[in-house]
């Protein structure tokens, strides 16, 4: 039952991310294309990003409540695609607008946790964890790079309008999971079957000091886009490299977690590890964005979102092992919330470093260190903590 309602994750990962590609151009477009005002854009970036701020600590709780998991999902998809609907009629009402966009970035989320959860649900063989994620990412990223171009025509054709099809296949996807609705998502079913494993039991300690760590990680690494900004400012043809950068950037997420379901379905990968190498590329790579070269500014990219690729993949895999699955939702809405925060704060104190005069080289070769002490620190938490689960 459970690799059913796999598979058709992966289906409805499919549909939600051509949807997401719809709603990222077809919208903000719309708003600039009605207002004519940059602000209208960064009014939808803020309305679409405030609800990963409020929402995921609730979302995750409302769903660790339940093992009807799957109804949850339904009703997400379903009321995505009222609201997605609904949005067209509003299209002139910028109030209304950025309400809807809010709602249809929340329910996202709930729909996110649902294949979080599940995956979670199925092993705690650390390679099958791997393999399971990387290849949810892997479609996701796949679809992502074949969607943008096409949604981006489409939209020029045809406006908001184009959010009919993000409707029609919101409404696909949650009439694909009707047969599975009251279908209870628990863990104790494959435990013997799959792994003959006991859950780790991870002291509270351990992981609130690991969470910290990745933490301060993101507010290392999350200056990159300013580093890129920063060099392509001056430049004539800004826009069209900016556009390369996002594609070469796909080709190495998608590489990253392509790579960690192929080396997991051929071999036993652990977690520890991957998570390691992937903190550290992303680290070096931030060093090579901040410094003043375009040809490096497409290797710290590639190798920026190829680490990023593999450290998503183990960092879910980490939560899904450590965390029971009755608390799985509320530990990782706290994360994603506090994550998200994180974000604008660290960009913003590095732009105003920046237009203040500090030198871009230095701040890039601090947040690199920074970024591999962080590394270091986590390997070595989570080594010690293997270590301690071996000798019990």
């Amino acid at each position: 039952m459970k690799s059913k309602l796999y598979t058709l994750l992966l289906l409805t990962t499919v549909l939600r991310i051509t949807g997401d590609a719809i709603e990222s151009i077809a919208l903000p477009w719309h708003l600039l294309n009605q207002t004519s005002s940059l602000l209208s854009v960064a009014g939808y970036s803020l309305a679409s990003m405030l609800p990963w701020v409020i929402a995921p600590p609730l979302m995750g709780r409302f769903l660790d409540k339940t093992e009807k998991k799957v109804r949850l999902a339904f009703l997400a998809l379903f009321l995505q695609s009222f609201f997605a609907l609904t949005i067209i009629k509003f299209a002139s009402n910028i109030w209304a607008f950025y309400l809807l966009i809010s709602l249809i970035s929340a329910l996202d989320i709930l729909h996110r946790y649902f294949g979080f959860t599940l995956i979670a649900s199925m092993t705690f063989e650390e390679s099958e964890l791997q393999k399971l994620n990387a290849k949810v990412q892997t479609v996701g990223e796949v679809t992502s790079l074949l969607a943008f171009p096409v949604v981006g025509y489409l939209a020029y054709l045809f406006g908001i309008k184009l959010m009919l099809l993000d409707v029609l296949f919101l409404l696909i996807g949650a009439l694909l999971l009707i047969p599975y609705i009251n279908v209870a998502v628990r863990r104790e079913e494959t435990i013997g079957e799959r792994s003959g494993s006991a859950q780790p039991k991870t002291s509270h300690r351990v992981v609130f000091a690991g969470i910290a760590l990745i933490l301060l990680f993101n507010f290392a690494i999350a200056p990159a886009r300013i580093f890129v900004f920063n060099t392509l400012r001056n430049l004539s043809k800004k826009e069209a490299i900016y556009g390369l950068l996002k594609s070469v950037g796909s080709l190495g997420s998608l590489a990253g977690a392509a790579g960690i379901a192929l080396f997991a379905h051929k071999r036993k990968i652990g977690i520890s590890k991957p998570l390691f190498i992937g903190m550290l590329l992303e680290s070096v790579a931030v060093l090579l964005l901040g410094l003043p070269s375009l040809v490096l500014l497409f290797a710290g990219i590639l190798l920026l979102n190829f680490g990023g690729g593999i450290l998503n993949v183990s960092f879910d895999s980490l939560f899904q092992r450590i965390i029971p699955l009755e608390k799985l939702g509320t530990y990782r809405g706290a994360f994603d919330a506090l994550a998200t925060l994180i974000i604008p704060l660290s960009q913003l104190s590095f732009a105003w470093l920046i237009e203040h005069g500090v030198d871009v080289s230095m701040l890039a070769a601090g947040v690199c260190g920074l970024g591999v002490l962080n590394a270091v620190g986590f390997f070595i938490l989570i080594y010690s903590e293997q270590r301690i689960d071996r000798c019990t």
